[in-house]
C-alpha cells in the first residue's frame, strides 16, 4: 500500500477515534495539529511513506559515515517528533548526541536495537492505520 496522504485512497479520518500505539502520544499529537484529525492522520502517513528510507540510511553506519549518521538520526528524530513519536525520538535523540560526539562502538552497539524498535513501530502503526 501507497501511504501517499495526497491519494484520494486514503482513509477519511473522521470518526477515526484514538491510536494506541506504545511510543506514540497520540492526544499530544493530536494538540500540535490543533485538534485537526485529518491534518495528524495525513502525518502519520506521510511519516510511514517517509521514514523506511531515512532507516536505511542508518543501516551499516561506519566510523566513517559517523557524520552522515549524524545528519539523518537528526532526521529521523525530527519527523518523529513532528507525529509525537516519543521512544523514537528519544532514542533518535540519543544516537544523534552519540554521533556527534564521535562515539561510534557506542551507536554501532545500539544502532540495531534501535532500528528494530523503529520498524516495529512502523509496522504497528501501519496496521492500525490499516485497519480504521
Amino acid at each position: 500500500m501507497d501511504y501517499n496522504p495526497l491519494d484520494s485512497g486514503m482513509p477519511q479520518s473522521s470518526g477515526f477515534g484514538s491510536i494506541n500505539i506504545p511510543g506514540l502520544d497520540f492526544e499530544k499529537g493530536l494538540d500540535v495539529f490543533e485538534g485537526e484529525m485529518d491534518d495528524y492522520v495525513s502525518a502519520l502517513y506521510s511519516f510511514l511513506k517517509n521514514t523506511p528510507e531515512v532507516i536505511e540510511k542508518l543501516r551499516g553506519v561506519t566510523e566513517e559515515n559517523l557524520p552522515e549518521y549524524a545528519v539523518n538520526v537528526h532526521g529521523l528524530k525530527s519527523i518523529s517528533a513532528w507525529i509525537c513519536a516519543e521512544s523514537i525520538r528519544e532514542g533518535a535523540a540519543e544516537l544523534e548526541v552519540l554521533a556527534k560526539a564521535g562515539d561510534f562502538s557506542a551507536v554501532a552497539a545500539r544502532n540495531d536495537t534501535f532500528l528494530n524498535e523503529t520498524a516495529g513501530f512502523i509496522n504497528e502503526l501501519k496496521t492500525t492505520l490499516e485497519n480504521k
